[in-house]
């Protein structure tokens, strides 16, 4: 698929149409602030489909995975990406009875031309952590030290010279 693939999103869901295909991370330029490399790629497929009160619904299904930058060491941190979402498709101006609802289906107005690459970056967007970490210790800590110097504090000397005015 292009980077500019273009729906009509109504159409598409109630049709029951299907897209997939393969983008690298770099067609997405509103990850550039997230993402500490821009190599990789991004899995997609979208379907038309209709929920259970037969309203058109837009199923999405990315995986990848994303280089972030750990804020605690400041290294690389794969981020594995794997997310369904569903997506309701309502008419334009209108708001579905449940979306007050916090476990209602998410939704957007439908749209003659609908850029699905836009649509990934978004729900990628929506999952991606606010301040990724490394699970437990961090593996590229360029700050590491020896155990050693890790556990003693840069204020022993302090301490030790205090020690020895007292006596």
């Amino acid at each position: 698929m292009s980077a500019s693939a273009v729906i009509d999103s109504l159409e598409f869901a109630r049709t029951g149409q299907r897209s997939s295909g393969i983008l690298p991370v770099s067609s997405f330029p509103r990850l550039e602030d997230v993402v500490a490399d821009k190599s990789g790629e991004i899995a997609y497929e979208v379907t038309g489909s209709r929920d259970g009160r037969n309203r058109p619904l837009l199923k999405l299904h990315v995986h990848g995975e994303l280089a972030l930058q750990c804020q605690r060491c400041l290294g690389t941190l794969e981020y594995p990406l794997d997310l369904t979402s569903s997506i309701l498709v309502v008419p334009e101006g209108t708001t579905p009875e449940d979306a007050d609802d916090p476990h209602g289906p998410d939704y957007i107005e439908a749209e003659r031309e609908l850029d699905l690459v836009q649509l990934i970056e978004d729900e990628i967007l929506l999952c991606v952590p606010f301040a990724p970490r490394h699970e437990g210790k961090c593996t590229n800590d360029d700050r590491s030290r020896s155990e050693e110097d890790a556990k003693s504090s840069p204020f022993a000397s302090l301490a030790a010279l205090k020690k020895s005015r007292k006596t």
